[in-house]
């Protein structure tokens, strides 16, 4: 019976730890992977790094923002009028749909966009659809793939 009840102890104390270590990030969580180049302000950095901060990529059609989260994106891209040219790295391996979801709400709600959240459900669409995706998006293939 002792024995019996030391596991039932540490059955009921490793399943708190258990479940937190699965909890999703928070969309400010994620973000600060993205913050070394969009910058903490969403400023970006002139030239390189596009903002997000006003940027009609991230406030226009929700799975324009999923896309590039999934997928990264390179090559020039005009974002507020200026012109820049990087290579973004795809995090769909890193990031589960709920943080993905948690992240594109939380840059379509900060530094004045005001633009819809995102759920787990539309991550998972952009995901299945774009699974065979090997390379990251160029902007000329996101606005053909989301017009």
């Amino acid at each position: 019976m002792r024995v019996m009840s030391a596991a039932l102890v540490a059955l009921s104390l490793a399943a708190p730890i258990a479940l937190h270590a699965q909890k999703a990030k928070t969309g400010a969580e994620v973000y600060g992977t993205c913050a070394a180049c969009h910058m903490a302000n969403g400023a970006g950095m002139a030239g390189v790094f596009p903002p997000l901060a006003g940027s009609e990529w991230v406030t226009g059609k929700p799975e324009v923002p999923i896309a590039i989260v999934l997928h990264g994106m390179q090559g020039e891209v005009t974002v507020n009028g200026a012109k820049y040219n990087s290579v973004m790295t795809p995090w769909a391996s890193l990031f589960s749909d709920q943080e993905v979801a948690n992240v594109v709400t939380y840059i379509r709600s900060q530094w004045g966009n005001k633009a819809s959240a995102v759920t787990p459900a539309q991550v998972a669409a952009v995901r299945t659809a774009t699974k065979a995706r090997k390379t990251q998006w160029t902007a000329a293939e996101l606005q053909k793939a989301y017009p």
